[in-house]
Parts: structure tokens; sequence; C-alpha cells
């Protein structure tokens, strides 16, 4: 009988190693793909991947219980006087009792100025073209009293610089505007009930800071000449800047 040689010996042991390799890795390959057939692992897993996405979704990541906001906001006014552009500025202060409900004021002051129709009339008048200006109103000062209701909340990852919480809200409130009207060269202003309803979405950028943007509507009836009044009917857009206490 032929001796193996050295050579022979180890092809053989390279050999049934590499069989065995095989086998084991047919094994594994068979259970993993059992693995998905198997309905106790299934329902662990769907039972985590739930947790954890209603976890995400429903964490909070400020607090706002029983905590006040101070803002400041700027925005044009829309289908006010056909003759006046208006621009508001303001004040605001917010407690939010809970995430869903706040309840505040508000506080505006507005730029007016003739828009390109009203400076048309009224260089007609200048020009001795007409013999009668428009009578005109605007809104100098209002002080508004707000209760704010938000509906829906998520997250938003902002720019890739962080996860961002933000609500959909919406708003209703009462309150006092004063209104000027110019009428043959004479100004005469006084204030006036207003209501306004609208929504909004706000976006809480850390604890401590706060944006906004709003859309509101606002009614008011302004005084004319003859002891009437004529409705008003405002389309409010406001962006905002806000700190939370």
């Amino acid at each position: 009988m032929k001796t193996p040689t050295l050579f022979q010996s180890l092809l053989s042991v390279a050999a049934l190693t590499l069989g065995l390799s095989v086998t084991a890795q047919a094994q594994v390959s068979s259970q993993l793909e059992n693995l998905g057939n198997n309905k106790s692992v299934n329902e662990r897993v769907s039972r985590l991947e739930n947790r954890t996405r209603v976890g995400i979704v429903q964490g909070r990541a400020v607090d706002r219980d029983w905590r006040f906001e101070l803002g400041a906001n700027y925005g044009p006014v829309a289908y006010g006087d056909p003759y006046v552009q208006t621009h508001s500025f303001g004040l605001g202060l917010n407690l939010h009792i809970t995430p869903k409900f706040s309840v505040g004021a508000q506080y505006n002051t507005s730029v007016n100025s003739l828009n390109a129709e009203g400076k048309s009339r009224y260089d007609a008048v200048s020009n001795g073209v007409s013999d009668r200006a428009p009578q005109v109103s605007w809104p100098e000062e209002s002080i508004l009293g707000l209760v704010n209701w938000y509906m829906t909340y998520g997250k938003i990852n902002m720019f890739d610089w962080r996860v961002v919480q933000f609500d959909i809200y919406s708003l209703a409130g009462y309150g006092q505007v004063k209104v000027a009207t110019r009428y043959n060269g004479q100004d005469t202003s006084t204030s006036v009930g207003t209501w306004t309803a609208g929504g909004g979405v706000g976006f809480w950028l850390s604890q401590h800071v706060s944006t906004r943007f709003e859309l509101r509507y606002q009614n008011y009836a302004a005084p004319l000449n003859n002891n009437e009044s004529r409705d008003l009917n405002l389309v409010v857009a406001n962006f905002g800047l806000g700190v939370l206490l």
C-alpha cells in the first residue's frame, strides 16, 4: 500500500474543511429564511417597531404646560380700504395652558400710506382735475384677546440642522381697533369693535425660542362722514418671533 504524501494529506484536510463550511453555511441560511415565517418573532418585531414609532411621534420636544410666550410680529394687510396700503407691527403675550390650548393678548400698530390708486385720486384733486377726493379709512392701532387651539403637531428635519417640533393651530379673538378717517382734508379717529379668526403654524426651535407664520381674517365697521359705517374685511399675514419663558 502506498503511503500518502504530505501534500496529499493537506489537500484532504482542506477539502474536508471546505465541505463542513459549506454545510454549516447552508444550515444558517436555511434558519434565517425560516425566521421570517416564525409568527412569534414577527409579532415581537412588529410590537417593538410600533412602540418606537409611536414614541417618536408622541414625544414632545418642548414643554408648553403653563408657560408664557412673549413675541413680536410683522405682516402686510390686504383687502382693507381700496386706496390704502397697510403694514402691521405688534407685540403679543400668550399663556400656554397645555400643549393644545393657549390664551393671550396682542397689540398692533399700523403704518399706512396711499397706494397707487389713492395717490392718483388725491393728485387729481391737487391738480384741479377733480373737485372731490375719496374718503379713506385705515387702522391706527388695535388690541385683541385671542384663543389658540393647537390641533395637529409633528416634527421636521430643518436643513439637517436639527429636528424641530411644529404645531398647526387655529385662532379666534375679539377686541378694539382705532380707525382713522380722512374726508375733505380732515382726519378723525374713533375706536370700534373688531373680531378675527384664522390659523397658522408655530415652530418651537428650542425650549425658549419660537417662530410663527399666521394668516387671519379681521372685520370691523369703519365710520363714514355721514354717521354711517362700512364693513372692512382685512386679511392679515403675520410672521412672529417669540421667547418661551
